[in-house]
């Protein structure tokens, strides 16, 4: 049994990993075949662990080989507890629509790296990257803090979500294609990534809003207020009266979530 003391610093510990990573941190790859997935390196997320609970330690099981996959499990022990899973990763190259190898490394080396960030995801380093269309969202709100290239992969990122129905139609006529290199310097980055993610200027939620928010968030899902600010952080604001009315629902699923870890 867990003691007292050891819950509540383990409570801290994973209320500060679950914390989105800065914009700058993001990476966004072409998927084999088609479509765009933004992601954490695992090396950001070592760093992660490193800051946030630094006597963390990490074990593998031996590589095995399933059909035509390399399979390995990984666990991640933080003040003695442990979490593992299962990371799968083929043992063939990858390719993208191009034909061009898009694979990192050994299989060894990359089933590993999956394995050490499903783990670090059990403790809940980097779970928000499941949601894409909020990954989008959150990117396309702090553009300033993105390179050219960075925001040429968001477009395409963003354009694909909304062919498979992730995010809203655009609010205005601004193409969702990427915009070639030769452009981008005479591009409103901000502007135009906010409308290609249906983002625009709304009202914030009422106070009557605010109040049943943190009801929800205190009295059903027995949840901090450093585990509500932490959500917070997630979609950009430090207060509740900062929160847009479009994305109160999208708040209080995140903390339902948030309370299941």
């Amino acid at each position: 049994m867990i003691a007292p003391e050891t819950r509540e610093e383990l409570r801290h510990i994973q209320a500060e990993l679950k914390k989105p990573f800065p914009p700058s941190a993001h990476q966004i790859r072409e998927l084999p075949g088609k479509g765009y997935w933004a992601f954490i390196s695992h090396q950001v997320i070592r760093q992660r662990l490193d800051e946030i609970a630094p006597e963390w330690q990490a074990d593998f099981s031996s590589i095995e080989r399933l059909e035509n996959d390399a399979v390995c499990r990984c666990g991640i022990t933080i003040s003695g507890i442990r979490k593992e899973a299962i990371g799968s990763v083929p043992l063939i190259a990858a390719t993208n629509r191009d034909g061009k190898d898009v694979s990192r490394g050994s299989a060894g080396d990359r089933v590993a790296a999956e394995a050490l960030k499903n783990a670090a995801e059990m403790w809940g380093v980097g779970v928000y990257l499941d949601d894409q269309g909020f990954v989008a969202n959150y990117l396309s709100k702090n553009a300033e803090d993105l390179s050219d290239e960075a925001k040429n992969k968001l477009r395409s990122l963003i354009a694909y979500l909304r062919t498979k129905g992730e995010l809203p139609p655009p609010n205005s006529t601004v193409s969702a294609k990427p915009i070639p290199k030769t452009q981008q310097s005479t591009v409103s980055e901000g502007s135009i990534l906010h409308d290609m993610t249906g983002v625009s200027p709304v009202k914030t939620i009422s106070e009557a809003q605010a109040k049943r928010l943190w009801a929800i968030a205190k009295k059903d899902l027995n949840l901090s207020e450093d585990d509500v600010r932490s959500v917070l952080s997630e979609f950009s604001v430090e207060k509740t009266a900062e929160i847009a009315v479009t994305d109160y629902d999208k708040v209080i699923q995140r903390l339902k979530d948030y309370a299941k870890f």
